[in-house]
This record gives C-alpha cells, structure tokens and sequence, in this order.
C-alpha cells in the first residue's frame, strides 16, 4: 500500500456522491413561513418553561417539615360551607377532617409534628400528607388556606383517634 492510496480528507475524491440521507436532508428546502413558524416555537418553549417552573415552585423548602403545596382557589363547586367543629369555634370555613379551625395552624400552614392542644388535655401528632388533592395539602378559600393532615390526637385519659384535620389558617403575604 502507497501513501498516494489514502483517501484525503480535506477533498472528496472525483466520483463521490452524497450518501442518501444527506441527500434528503439537502432536498428540503423548508420555506420561510416555516423557518419563522420554527423560530417562535423554539422563543415561545424557551420563555415558557421558566415561567412554568416559577409558577410550580409553590412548595416551600423548609427542612423536615412536610409538603405545602396549594391550590389558588377551590374547584368551581367543589366545596360547601360547613360549620367549624373545632372545639374553640369559628367562623364556618373549609370543609373535611374530624376537626377543623386555627388552632392547628403554624405560620400559615397546618402545623407538622407533635404539640400539645390548647386546653393541654391532648398530645397531637400531625402530619402533612400530599395525596388527597392530586400532589396539593391545601387550598385557598374566602382569603384563607385550608390546610389538612392526618393527625392522631392522645388524650390524657388514654382516649385516642387518628384522622385528617383542616387547619383554616391566615395567609400571611
């Protein structure tokens, strides 16, 4: 073998001919209506997907507390006004839970973890769950965020019960 046999690389040799998907590709001419179409696609993605990432970073990163994600507002009709059964009363605010009202409440959010009630007569253990509200813990309603858990309340006397609770809480700004 000769050096003179190697191919170049910087010039094609007299009889080369384009391989068939180049040839393709060199066939498409694409218009100018569609190099435009194209190119506000690719602005509009590019604008787009921050701006979908800001508006779905609504869960705070605080460590070891659970999830706070809300909906803005409840689904037309979803909800009716219910009376307020926690204990201390209230104005009739969100729906659900054996037990409902501020007391559970903690810097706008259903309190998560263990403290003792306001009558320090229970223990109450509460946990933020994100899995009855398709991936949300909470909702706003009538300027309020309506906050749940499971929470497991442990009386002194040994009475014990485990259920969600909503916390209506004020939404600070």
């Amino acid at each position: 073998m000769r050096i003179d046999d190697i191919p170049s690389a910087a010039e094609p040799p007299p009889d080369a001919r384009p391989s068939s998907v180049v040839a393709r590709i060199r066939d498409l001419r694409p218009s100018r209506r569609t190099v435009l179409k194209g190119l506000f696609v690719a602005a509009a993605a590019a604008s787009l997907v921050p701006l979908d990432w800001y508006l779905a970073r609504r869960q705070a990163h605080a460590a070891g507390d659970g999830p706070r994600t809300e909906f803005m507002e409840c689904e037309e009709g979803g909800y009716d006004e219910e009376r307020n059964n926690w204990p201390s009363g209230g104005s009739p605010m969100c729906i659900g839970g054996f037990r409902r009202g501020s007391f559970p409440c903690k810097g706008g959010w259903h309190r998560e973890g263990e403290f003792r009630d306001d009558d320090d007569t229970a223990t109450v253990t509460s946990t933020r769950a994100a899995t009855n509200c398709h991936g949300r813990n909470a909702w706003r309603w009538k300027s309020v965020r309506c906050s749940d858990a499971m929470t497991t309340i442990s009386w002194d006397d040994g009475d014990e019960y485990t259920g969600k609770t909503i916390a209506v809480c004020g939404i600070s700004a």
